[in-house]
């Protein structure tokens, strides 16, 4: 498959199996994200790849965070949000976070534009593998102590959750896109 083709296939989907994806396959999936272009070489990311059981502790961490950030809440609110936290991470059988590193030697935003396209390599990949992704972050991602223990440095930012599994079903692509036509000026 061509790459636009691939471009133009990739698609969010959150209905995924249970099954496994090998660690070879997402070994691929990784080292295609760190092709992405990134300014005086910084390399700015950090991957955490969250497998089986430690998505269940991942879970039991994010509901902890949730249960102390939202504790202001009625019982009944603060008890969805926990749920939600707590089962989150139970929504694919693989989470690879991504988490921007600054290095300081090129403007922040540089290294955040990197990421998103380690972010994009990395989704490419796994549509040409026949494997189903979807990104979320939420407020849980933006929680210091989440960085601490997933061994990110206080100074990182997680940049998204990456879900990924074999699809259920077989989406079909109804999405359409505004040409770029109407939103480009030449300059010639």
């Amino acid at each position: 498959m061509e790459v636009i083709e691939i471009i133009k296939s990739r698609r969010s989907i959150g209905l995924v199996e249970a099954k496994d994806i090998p660690d070879e396959t997402i070994e691929i999936l990784l080292d295609a994200a760190t092709w992405a272009p990134n300014h005086k070489n910084t390399e700015p990311w950090k991957f955490r790849v969250v497998k089986g059981e430690a998505r269940i502790k991942l879970g039991d961490k994010m509901a902890e965070i949730t249960a102390k950030k939202y504790s202001h809440l009625s019982i009944d609110e603060l008890n969805s949000k926990i749920e939600k936290s707590k089962n989150g991470p139970l929504r694919a059988p693989v989470i690879i976070v991504l988490a921007v590193s600054p290095s300081g030697k090129v403007p922040e935003i540089e290294e955040y534009v990197a990421c998103g396209c380690a972010m994009q390599n990395l989704l490419l990949t796994a549509t040409e593998k026949g494997i189903a992704t979807f990104v979320r972050t939420g407020d849980i991602a933006f929680e210091k102590e989440l960085n601490q223990y997933l061994q990110l440095e206080e100074t990182d930012t997680i940049v998204g959750l990456i879900y990924a599994g074999y699809p259920k079903t077989n989406t079909p692509i109804t999405k359409k896109r505004i040409p770029a036509s109407q939103k480009t000026i030449w300059f010639k």
